[in-house]
This record gives C-alpha cells, structure tokens and sequence, in this order.
C-alpha cells in the first residue's frame, strides 16, 4: 500500500497553504473594509463641508439684508444664535484674525478667543472652506472655517457691534479706512457635530466586521470543500485502484477463492473456484453454498461460527459425478474493525498436482532403489547364464531326440533370459546422453525406416505429417531412435488387424517446444490402466517383460522432455511427446 500513501502524500493539500490562503483572503477583505470606511468617512466629510458652506452662504445673506435694512447693532449676534440651533450645530463664531470672538452662538463667549493667536496664524485664511477634527470642551467636533466677508472690503465694524459692547445702528457706525477690511479679515467656524460620523463609521465597522467573518468563513468553507472535494476525488481513485489491484490478485491467486454473505450467498470467486467447482463465475455468483456442493459447507460455517477460522485441513471435493479432487480447504468468518460479521472466506487449494508431483517422487524413487537391485541381480546372473548357454550348445551336438530339443530350448530361454537382463542393465543404467542439435524429421523417418517390415507384415498404413518448418532439437539420435522404436512396435502390436499409424510434429509456442504425437488405431487400453503403463514389469501382453515404456520413458525425461499418454478402449492410444527446442530452424 506504500504507493497509494505515497500517492496521497503527492496529491493532498499542504495546510499551509490553506492557512495562507485563508490570511491573504482575510487581508484583502479587511482592505476592502477599511477602503469602505475611509469612503464613509470621506463622504460625510463633504457633507459636513457643503452643510457648513450652506450656513456661511445663509449667514453672509442674511448679513447683507440686515446691513441694507439698517438693523440694529445687536442683528447680527441674533442672526448668528438663531442660525446655530439648526440640529447638528455645536457653535457658530465669527472672529477677528487673531481668534477673539465677534460673535457667537453663546453670547457669552463674545469677546473671549476662540483659538489662540498662534493657532489662527497657523490656519491658512483664504475664501474656501477648510475644515478638520477638533476636540472642544465637552467632546469632538468637526470645525470648518473660512474668511467671512458678506461684503468685499467692508469693515467687520459694520454689520457686527463695537468690541465694548456699545449699541447702535448698522448705518451709523464709523466707516472704515480704505483698505482696512483687507487686513483686519473676519473669520467664521462652525462646530458641527460628529457624533453622526462616528455612529456611521462604528455602523460602517460593525457591517464591515460581519462581513469580514462571514467571507472568512465562507472562504474557509470553500478551502475545506475543495479540500474535502480533492480528498474525495482521491480516495475514490484510490478505492477503484485498490478493487482493480484486489481484484487482479483475487483472479491470479493459485487457488481458489470464495467469499459469501453471512447467509452464504456466494459474492466473490475467481477462476480457481470456478475450475474446480466446474461452473462459471457469473453463475457461481448469488448462489448458496449448499446449493453449490462439494462439500459439507453446514458443518464448516458452523465450526466457524464457533472458531472464527477453521485451520487448513486436506478435505475432498466432489465436483460431479465421479469427480473426486483432494483439496486443501481453510476458512475464516469475515469482520470488519466495528465487530460486525459481513460474510465467511473460503480458500481451496488442489492438491491434486501436488499428489501428482508426490507419486511422481515416490516412483522415481522406487526406480532408483530397482535399478540399483536389478544392476547388481543382472551381474549376478549374467556370468551363469553364459555357462548355462555353452553347456546347453554342448548338449545340443552331443544327443539327439528329445534331448536334442530339451537342450536347444534350453538356449533359447537362456538367450531369453539374458535379453531381459540387458534390458534390466539398461534401464538401470541408462548411460550419458550425448545431445546435438537434429532435424526431429529425419530421426523419424529413419526410426519409421526400421519398423517397416514389421508395418507391412500387419498390414499398417503409415502418415507422418509436419506442420511447417520445426526448429532444430536437440536429441541422442541412437537413444531417441531407439525410444521411438518402442513406441511404433507397441502402436503396431496393438493393430493385430491392421489399421493406422499417425505421426505428427508441430512446434507449440506456448509449451515452449516441439509436440511429437504418435497415435493409432489398435485396441487401446482401459482408463485405469494408462497411469501404470510406464512402471518396470508392468505390461498388457503376454510375451512382454513390462520394461519397454518404463527404458522410454527415462529416454524422453534424460531429454529435458515429457511423455503423456491418451487411450480410449477400442480407439486407439496416443503417445504425446514434449521436446525443447534449440531455436534455430531445421
């Protein structure tokens, strides 16, 4: 599983880079924010600046009005009072330039300095407006100040009373030297309160903030669904990796495999269930394992249910009728990490390979210990047999009659004897092969070349058919011959009314070699006959000694090859004989 971590591990999102994400975010709405306030606040500054150029236009007009209506000395300082108790108006003040109060919305601070001196200087006086934040007994406001002239060059000593408090007409007063309301200027302020200002902006920051939280978490909402969305996306792809991985070793594995519900509804199988049950997998699929067979699956689930396993254990399969397989059988019931029981797993191994493999052992193992006897029997008694021989040939000159034929029967089972010891010394001790590379043709032809009298006296058709250009083989050609010899005589014994022998030769990419097959029409064998035919002494025919297919088939195995063997009663036999290849073309 390390790739799929590994794959995880290359394709998830760095938290990190969330974090980062999610500040950056956060940066750009608080930005945003503040860009807001800073506009709330700039437009209510225009506000409170064309509301003040409002009441200076007001004050300058009613100004005018009263200075040609003549009004009295005390018109302006009321004009003043009653323009200030507009809402929104902490005071209204004119001043002289160096901040002592004209008039003011409070009548008693008429005469007091509103600013001090080095205050005013530090103003910029000129016809436009200006304003800023300025903080005043009892709280802040927002002041805005210009030079206050309703007439060009006229003396504030006009339209607004004597400094010492006296009264008289607006006309009437002293008129002012040229010049002298240029540099004596006038000054307006208007306090404005701020307190509007503030609560927008505190509204504007509050509105801000909750949006600033609710787009943080709608980007943290967004962060973790497209973080959960890839986490999905790749736990899916990992899933679907991990079914076709499972998947595709379910279908490989060299056993058989079967899973099913906690009912025992088949779920899963592979092909090696499939093969040894003798039904397809999409049948096999939803069935029941009674139904299915084979085996006493009642008695194992219950041994499971009391277990949880169920240790492997040789058991025998019954496939169909007749059908017997040895397999090797393990259990176990299926949970999953909460405790919940989902469904049984059975695996079943066939053995019947391995039992193929274990007799194979056990007879070469029985040939070994019987070559070993028969070499040291064979030795034993070769050196009688010849002395037995010469006596018997001495007889045979000497009497006549009976005795005469007693003695040459005699030489004949002595003659007898000894070619069943040779056959016994030579299936003892085979002796080197000495492979070269041959054409398979040839050695055929020539081995069918020295079976032909024998062919023809039975009346026997003979075909040898080769399927292309076969590779070279590589082959003892005296050894090979001498098992293919075997081979025609037996297929021509067994065709006492004549009949036909078939040879074929064809490469088999797959086996990796060349497939000789050697077939006829003779009487064949019985089925259980065939799995005996290559052990020492066992034979069919009264005159045989049993040693001819056991001396072949150590021939084909000293080969690198493989001798198999098909006999129907009443058919005929074929003999299929595996050989490795060189690779190079005869």
């Amino acid at each position: 599983m390390n790739m799929y971590a590994d794959r995880m591990k290359r394709t998830r999102v760095n938290p990190w880079l969330v974090a980062g994400m999610t500040v950056i975010l956060g940066l750009a709405v608080s930005f945003f924010a503040v860009r807001n306030v800073q506009r709330e606040r700039e437009h209510m500054v225009r506000g409170y600046l064309e509301h003040a150029e409002s009441l200076f236009w007001a004050l300058e007009a009613g100004t005018r009005i009263g200075m040609g209506m003549h009004g009295s000395a005390g018109y302006f300082q009321s004009l003043v009072e009653e323009t200030a108790k507009q809402h929104g108006i902490v005071y209204l003040a004119v001043t002289d330039a160096k901040g002592l109060v004209l008039a003011h919305s409070d009548a008693a601070r008429i005469g007091s300095v509103l600013h001090p001196p080095e205050a005013m200087s530090a103003r910029t006086l000129s016809e436009e407006r200006q304003g800023h934040f300025q903080e005043v007994e009892g709280g802040r406001v927002f002041e805005v100040y210009k030079k206050f002239a309703p007439l060009p060059g006229v003396h504030h000593s006009m339209w607004c009373p004597p400094r010492n408090g006296g009264m008289g007409a607006m006309g009437m007063m002293r008129p002012p030297a040229q010049g002298e309301g240029d540099h004596d200027p006038s000054v307006i302020f208007v306090g404005l309160d701020v307190r509007p200002l503030e609560e927008a902006v505190a509204g504007e920051l509050r509105t801000n903030v909750v949006i600033t939280v609710l787009v943080l978490f709608m980007g943290l909402g967004g962060f973790a669904s497209l973080f959960w969305a890839q986490h999905y996306r790749l736990s899916r792809r990992q899933l679907r990796d991990t079914q076709a991985f499972a998947s595709e070793v379910v279908r490989c594995l060299p056993l058989g495999l079967l899973s099913t519900d906690p009912d025992g509804r088949v779920v899963l199988s592979n092909g090696g269930a499939s093969a040894l049950f003798g039904l397809d997998r999409d049948a096999m699929s939803g069935m029941l394992l009674d139904g299915l067979g084979g085996l006493d699956w009642g008695g194992i689930m219950a041994e499971l249910a009391d277990k949880g396993t169920v240790p492997e254990r040789e058991v025998t399969l019954v496939a169909g009728p007749g059908k017997r397989v040895p397999v090797n059988l393990g259990a176990s019931r299926i949970v999953t990490s909460d405790d919940d029981f989902v469904g049984y797993l059975f695996l079943l191994r066939d053995l019947g390979e391995i039992r193929r493999l274990q007799e194979q052992v056990r007879r070469n193992e029985r040939l070994t210990a019987l070559g070993n006897l028969a070499a040291g029997v064979a030795h034993e008694i070769r050196n009688p047999l010849s002395s037995i021989k010469g006596f018997a040939t001495y007889l045979a000159g000497k009497v006549q009659g009976q005795d005469q034929d007693a003695a040459r029967a005699m030489i004949q089972e002595t003659d007898r004897l000894n070619r069943v010891v040779s056959e016994l010394l030579e299936f003892a001790r085979p002796g080197e092969m000495k492979l070269r590379d041959e054409d398979l043709a040839q050695v055929v032809e020539r081995a069918l070349r020295l079976v032909r009298a024998d062919v023809t006296a039975k009346n026997v058709a003979v075909h040898f058919e080769q399927a292309g250009t076969l590779p070279r083989v590589p082959l003892d050609p005296e050894r090979f011959t001498q098992a293919l010899l075997n081979l025609f005589l037996n297929a021509v014994q067994a065709m006492d009314q004549g009949g036909t022998l078939r040879i074929t030769a064809a490469q088999e990419p797959d086996a990796g070699g060349v497939a000789l097959r050697i077939a006829d029409t003779g009487h064949g064998m019985a089925a259980e006959l065939v799995p005996d035919i290559f052990n020492p002494y066992f034979t069919t025919k009264s005159s045989g000694t049993g040693l001819g297919l056991a001396i072949v088939h150590r021939i084909i195995e000293a080969h690198g090859g493989e001798i198999k063997v098909e006999s129907v009663v009443g058919q005929g036999t074929v003999f299929t004989l595996m050989l490795p290849t060189t690779g190079r073309r005869s």
